[in-house]
């Protein structure tokens, strides 16, 4: 059996920057996971939503930024920023602070005593004193209730896809309105399959003047971290703050913020390459032999070969399969999100949540790279105090 003083769930941005400043107090955390696996799946040639400034992981000294890492490799500064490029510089980032990640998965974590133990799907056992989890947002992928009960050669969400190049000559409808709706429907016309994308809602194209024409002045408008409307993205950058405000507050500003809309340099992608049906629903999907027959809220059907879903991610404490189940009840809920204290801690002792599941208490913000430093602050002082 190993021990270890603190465990971390997950080697993404968060779990990496939670052990970068971990390890630079001297405490050397056992963390799983297979870096930046997430994103790794998703399609090489796609770009990112997020600004430049935005998305430097954390470490304390600053010293493994993506400004350092560009001027390093004597690249420019490109916006929107290649996947590709993010994660090379994720990769070097890893290898720099964090090259010890246990490239291993958490099959079980229980309270074990004052701490906890994890089994590993490699076969070990660990017991730590305390747990950050950090698994990222893959198991809360949201399924609308018409697609719940359709086999996968049917339906599948944008998650699931690397390529879209076997659906060549296929007829596709993909459902949402946010980025990665229009990316997987972009993909999906260039693979020369025929696409329609059917929201619920309207489409929202970000038009961000104060951004674009202010230069430097921007600033004064929308922090580094980038995230939500003029004046609103300045609250969102300081989640501690964010947290003391009343819950009704903490909503309206989160929806405000994350409202599905589409970056701008997509529309030469899109316009006129496939079919866009806005304020429209998918109330029915029945099975017709290897097809789908799709009855609209506005009266019409559809007959496709596949439908992709681009409908986001619902984060919740039960749908994480590997803690344990008593476990997952003592945690405090509200809404699926645990409550945590400012350390990021929730009712548990020494169970920390990092990431989605800290949007509920932190904002926005946590869903976004850009969260990952305030987070891996707060966990590793909170760490230190209770040596």
């Amino acid at each position: 059996m190993e021990h270890t003083s603190i465990a971390i769930i997950g080697a993404g941005p968060y779990g990496l920057s939670v052990a970068a400043h971990l390890k630079a107090h001297k405490i050397a955390p056992l963390i799983t996971g297979k870096p930046m696996e997430f994103w790794r799946k998703m399609p090489p040639h796609m770009f990112l939503k997020s600004s430049w400034s935005s998305i430097s992981l954390a470490d304390p000294a600053h010293a493994c930024t993506l400004d350092r890492f560009s001027s390093l490799r004597h690249q420019h500064k490109q916006e929107p920023v290649p996947l590709q490029l993010f994660l090379e510089y994720a990769q070097w980032f890893q290898q720099e602070l964090v090259p010890e990640v246990e490239q291993t998965y958490v099959t079980l974590l229980a309270r074990d005593g004052e701490g906890f133990h994890l089994e590993l799907a490699d076969g070990r056992s660990l017991k730590a004193e305390r747990v950050v989890v950090a698994s990222g947002i893959a198991p809360f992928a949201h399924i609308p209730a018409f697609a719940a009960h359709l086999p996968q050669n049917l339906v599948s969400h944008t998650q699931q896809h690397t390529d879209f190049s076997a659906f060549r000559g296929k007829r596709v409808a993909v459902v949402g309105s946010g980025q990665s709706a229009f990316e997987a429907a972009a993909l999906l016309a260039e693979s020369s399959a025929e696409v329609e994308l059917i929201a619920r809602g309207p489409i929202i194209w970000i038009n961000r003047r104060l951004y674009r024409y202010t230069g430097i002045a921007r600033r004064l408008f929308y922090p580094p971290s980038d995230i939500g409307p003029a004046g609103i993205s300045w609250l969102v950058a300081f989640p501690l703050l964010l947290r003391r405000l009343p819950e009704k507050t903490r909503v309206s500003i989160d929806t405000r913020s994350v409202r599905p809309a589409v970056a701008p340099w997509m529309q030469p992608r899109v316009e006129g390459k496939f079919a866009i049906t806005p304020h429209t629903s998918i109330v029915e999907a029945a099975e017709q032999g290897e097809r789908l027959c799709l009855k609209l809220s506005d009266g019409t059907t559809r007959q496709v070969d596949h439908v992709v879903l681009g409908t986001g991610y619902q984060p919740a404490v039960q749908k994480l399969s590997y803690i344990d189940a008593s476990l997952r009840q003592q945690v405090a809920q509200q809404h699926g999100y645990p409550l945590l204290n400012k350390w990021f801690e929730s009712s548990v002792p020494h169970l920390y949540f990092a990431g989605s599941l800290a949007g509920y208490a932190f904002g926005p913000i946590c869903r976004f790279v850009a969260g990952a430093g305030v987070a891996a602050r707060q966990i590793t002082r909170h760490t230190v105090m209770g040596r």
